[in-house]
């Protein structure tokens, strides 16, 4: 038992050393450039430019988005259930209660699709400023 012990501990230091040995034969090649390379002007055309640029907005608004709807959306079912009994069920955040009433799965449906249009706009709002400044003369 003592001597498959040290064995095992022979093999795993052997192992040790090999796989941090590797990285250094490595470097020891020519040298290579690891800064990627800035894109052209002419690399990519103004189309897939402003799509690229659509696509950043929209996904990045889409949380902010998400949140005012779910906001929004709870204050309305608030108000539509206030009044009765176990209204405080609909209760929006921060008053929400520790037992509040779930989403329906069309609810559900409605919120995203509400956020991901609110998301397409504002992305269609910026493309529409962007080619109006474009159009401007320099002032």
């Amino acid at each position: 038992m003592v001597r498959s012990s040290a064995l095992i501990a022979r093999v795993v230091l052997v192992m040790i050393v090999i796989l941090l040995a590797v990285p250094l034969w490595a470097q020891q090649g020519e040298e290579q450039r690891t800064e990627p390379e800035e894109y052209g002007e002419d690399e990519f055309s103004p189309l897939l430019r402003n799509l690229r640029r659509g696509e950043i907005i929209m996904l990045g608004s889409f949380p902010l988005t998400l949140f005012l709807t779910l906001e929004g959306f709870d204050i309305y079912r608030f108000a539509v259930n206030y009044g009765e009994p176990d209204s405080y069920r609909y209760a929006f955040w921060p008053y929400r209660s520790p037992d509040p009433a779930p989403y329906s799965s069309r609810e559900i449906t409605g919120i995203i699709v509400t956020a991901l249009s609110a998301s397409l706009l504002i992305a269609v709002t910026d493309y529409i400023i962007g080619r109006a400044r474009q159009k401007q003369p320099d002032r």
